[in-house]
């Protein structure tokens, strides 16, 4: 793919997506994993879909690098998804061991650091030379001994404390192809490579399946490697701490204490706030603030309802107990936040 028709067609991407109508659907039951999903404002491209011979690598920069090569701004968070189509290839996020990524697996990037891709011994090509349409020497599709990817971004405006973002690892690796696991996500992967084999790249249906793809993704890696250690998916595994969870995103403004949540979860206040911490790695009440936050960053960017306004609709009554929750959380005010300096963040729009 020549450089500039890459760029060209990445703007378009995230244009074209800023402003697709979010899909609506009745929930009997509130669910924070949905909360958090939606949360993320998911959109994506695909860069190349290409098949290399080995000797071959590629060295993909941090997040920071990625955006300005993209020319992405700093509200949008970007995040590398691999998918592998036929054979192998190994990689390896700085600080970790290199992982082999097999055929029909896709890793995702979310930890946003500098990582490499490569099959055997070869001097890596810059990730820039992808972008112009450069770096290892292609083969056709189908080439014995070849690795075919597909490798794009996922786009996230996620509010800053996404309880979501945080559970999730540097590189989160998932089979795409295993029915029993998760067949919307089979099915969605296969649908995405058809689209992308027929050079659909820049399409209303990828763009689409791209969101399905990240969110089915991140949802079959909650069921398996996320209930491992202590953290958000594992607080979502336990009944109790899941419906205590569900409350405090059902009802944020609510007066909450650790003794009303432990009553959800049929719970002892000690019991409960011991459980908790133990699947969650953290407490309830700071659960509870970083909730109420991460809704404030939403409200700040996307509405224009006055502080006050937002500080009764999350749980605080008064404006000075809202700034003081806030600055706890992000290190500055709901008004600095609302109002970046010039080549920071900016407003988005409903």
């Amino acid at each position: 793919m020549e450089g500039s028709y890459a760029r060209d067609l990445i703007g378009s991407m995230i244009q074209s997506t800023r402003y697709l109508t979010r899909t609506t659907v009745t929930r009997r039951k509130h669910d924070p994993f949905d909360d958090a999903l939606e949360d993320l404002r998911v959109s994506g491209a695909v860069l190349f879909h290409e098949s290399y011979l080995a000797p071959w690598a590629i060295a993909v920069p941090e997040e920071a690098q990625l955006r300005e090569l993209l020319g992405v701004g700093n509200d949008v968070r970007v995040v590398v998804f691999h998918y592998v189509r036929r054979e192998t290839f190994d990689l390896q996020v700085e600080g970790s061991a290199a992982m082999p990524v097999r055929a029909g697996e896709v890793v995702i990037c979310p930890g946003g650091g500098s990582h490499l891709m490569s099959c055997g011994d070869a001097v890596s090509a810059p990730f820039d030379e992808i972008v112009r349409g450069g770096g290892p020497q292609r083969v056709a599709s189908g080439t014995p001994g070849s690795t075919e990817l597909i490798c794009g971004f996922f786009y996230l405006r996620a509010a800053p404390l996404n309880p979501l973002l945080a559970a999730l690892p540097s590189a989160v690796r998932v089979a795409a192809d295993d029915v029993a696991l998760s067949p919307i996500l089979s099915s969605t992967a296969t649908m995405l490579a058809h689209e992308i084999g027929r050079g659909a790249f820049g399409s209303y249906t990828v763009a689409r399946l791209l969101e399905v793809f990240c969110a089915e993704a991140i949802s079959a890696y909650r069921r398996t490697g996320g209930i491992e250690h202590p953290g958000w998916f594992k607080g979502l595994a336990d009944p109790r701490i899941a419906e205590a969870i569900r409350q405090i995103h059902a009802e944020p403004a609510r007066a909450w204490t650790v003794p009303a949540l432990a009553s959800t979860a049929a719970l002892s206040a000690s019991r409960f706030a011991a459980r908790f911490r133990e699947t969650t790695g953290q407490s309830v009440m700071a659960y509870v603030a970083s909730w109420r936050v991460n809704l404030a960053c939403r409200l700040l960017r996307e509405t224009d309802l006055q502080l006050g306004e937002i500080a009764d609709r999350i749980g605080y009554e008064s404006l000075p107990a809202f700034s003081r929750a806030f600055k706890a959380q992000l290190g500055q005010s709901p008004t600095a936040w609302r109002n970046p300096g010039i080549g920071e963040r900016k407003r988005l729009p409903l």
